[in-house]
Protein backbone atom coordinates (compact mmCIF):
# COMPACT_ATOMS: atom_id res chain seq x y z
CA UNK A 1 0.00 0.00 0.00
CA UNK A 2 1.16 3.70 -1.08
CA UNK A 3 1.96 5.98 1.87
CA UNK A 4 1.90 9.70 1.23
CA UNK A 5 4.96 11.53 2.39
CA UNK A 6 4.12 13.16 5.59
CA UNK A 7 6.34 16.56 6.25
CA UNK A 8 5.36 17.71 10.17
CA UNK A 9 8.86 17.75 11.60
CA UNK A 10 9.00 21.87 11.42
CA UNK A 11 9.05 24.11 8.89
CA UNK A 12 11.01 26.87 7.48
CA UNK A 13 10.87 30.12 5.71
CA UNK A 14 13.20 30.28 2.31
CA UNK A 15 14.97 33.28 1.22
CA UNK A 16 17.83 33.99 -1.57
CA UNK A 17 20.53 35.74 -1.31
CA UNK A 18 21.30 38.58 -3.67
CA UNK A 19 23.51 41.97 -3.84
CA UNK A 20 22.78 45.21 -2.85
CA UNK A 21 24.83 47.45 -4.32
CA UNK A 22 22.86 50.57 -3.94
CA UNK A 23 25.42 51.73 -1.43
CA UNK A 24 28.91 52.66 -1.32
CA UNK A 25 29.94 49.04 -0.66
CA UNK A 26 28.34 45.95 -2.15
CA UNK A 27 26.40 43.87 0.95
CA UNK A 28 24.98 40.58 0.58
CA UNK A 29 21.07 40.60 1.13
CA UNK A 30 18.41 37.90 1.53
CA UNK A 31 15.40 38.49 -0.48
CA UNK A 32 12.33 36.77 1.22
CA UNK A 33 10.90 34.52 -1.56
CA UNK A 34 7.40 34.75 0.31
CA UNK A 35 7.58 30.47 1.08
CA UNK A 36 7.11 28.84 4.31
CA UNK A 37 7.93 24.96 3.54
CA UNK A 38 7.13 22.20 5.54
CA UNK A 39 10.23 19.85 5.91
CA UNK A 40 10.75 16.13 7.55
CA UNK A 41 13.84 15.93 9.74
CA UNK A 42 16.69 13.21 8.54
CA UNK A 43 19.53 11.56 9.82
CA UNK A 44 22.39 13.01 9.45
CA UNK A 45 25.64 10.65 9.54
CA UNK A 46 28.84 10.43 11.11
CA UNK A 47 31.06 9.66 8.64
CA UNK A 48 29.47 12.93 6.02
CA UNK A 49 29.82 14.89 9.30
CA UNK A 50 32.88 13.85 9.38
CA UNK A 51 34.25 14.90 5.64
CA UNK A 52 32.47 17.87 5.42
CA UNK A 53 34.06 18.74 8.67
CA UNK A 54 37.55 18.04 6.91
CA UNK A 55 36.71 21.19 5.29
CA UNK A 56 35.96 23.48 7.65
CA UNK A 57 32.10 22.84 6.91
CA UNK A 58 29.52 22.26 9.53
CA UNK A 59 26.16 20.40 8.65
CA UNK A 60 23.27 21.80 10.55
CA UNK A 61 20.76 19.35 9.55
CA UNK A 62 19.28 17.34 6.91
CA UNK A 63 16.12 17.66 5.12
CA UNK A 64 13.51 16.53 2.88
CA UNK A 65 10.58 18.38 1.41
CA UNK A 66 8.52 17.90 -1.81
CA UNK A 67 10.26 18.47 -4.85
CA UNK A 68 11.02 22.41 -5.40
CA UNK A 69 14.14 22.10 -7.95
CA UNK A 70 14.21 26.17 -7.50
CA UNK A 71 16.17 26.01 -4.41
CA UNK A 72 19.81 25.66 -4.68
CA UNK A 73 23.29 26.74 -3.05
CA UNK A 74 22.18 30.32 -3.08
CA UNK A 75 19.17 29.53 -0.51
CA UNK A 76 19.08 30.03 2.90
CA UNK A 77 16.38 28.61 5.07
CA UNK A 78 15.53 30.09 8.19
CA UNK A 79 14.13 27.73 11.20
CA UNK A 80 13.16 28.91 14.56
CA UNK A 81 15.27 32.26 13.84
CA UNK A 82 18.10 30.50 12.95
CA UNK A 83 19.81 31.39 9.17
CA UNK A 84 20.93 27.30 7.44
CA UNK A 85 22.78 27.63 4.24
CA UNK A 86 21.41 25.24 1.69
CA UNK A 87 24.69 23.17 0.86
CA UNK A 88 23.00 20.54 -1.49
CA UNK A 89 20.18 19.72 -3.09
CA UNK A 90 19.07 16.27 -4.16
CA UNK A 91 15.98 15.79 -6.48
CA UNK A 92 14.71 12.29 -6.38
CA UNK A 93 11.80 9.92 -5.99
CA UNK A 94 10.98 8.00 -2.86
CA UNK A 95 10.17 4.20 -2.49
CA UNK A 96 6.35 5.35 -3.31
CA UNK A 97 7.44 7.63 -6.66
CA UNK A 98 6.63 10.51 -4.49
CA UNK A 99 8.85 13.51 -6.16
CA UNK A 100 10.89 14.88 -3.28
CA UNK A 101 13.93 17.43 -2.29
CA UNK A 102 16.78 16.54 0.15
CA UNK A 103 18.78 19.57 1.28
CA UNK A 104 21.85 19.45 3.25
CA UNK A 105 21.99 22.37 5.47
CA UNK A 106 24.77 23.96 6.90
CA UNK A 107 26.11 26.71 9.36
CA UNK A 108 26.61 29.95 6.79
CA UNK A 109 30.22 31.91 6.77
CA UNK A 110 27.74 34.91 8.73
CA UNK A 111 24.79 35.79 9.30
CA UNK A 112 23.61 37.96 6.23
CA UNK A 113 20.93 40.91 6.21
CA UNK A 114 16.89 39.74 5.87
CA UNK A 115 15.69 42.25 3.54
Amino acid sequence: MMELPEYTDGRFRLYRKDTDESKDYPEEILIDQNMTIWYNEISVFDRLKYELGQGGIEITMKIRIPRYKAIDSKCVCVIDGAQHQVYNAAHMANKYGFLETELTLVRPDKEVRIL
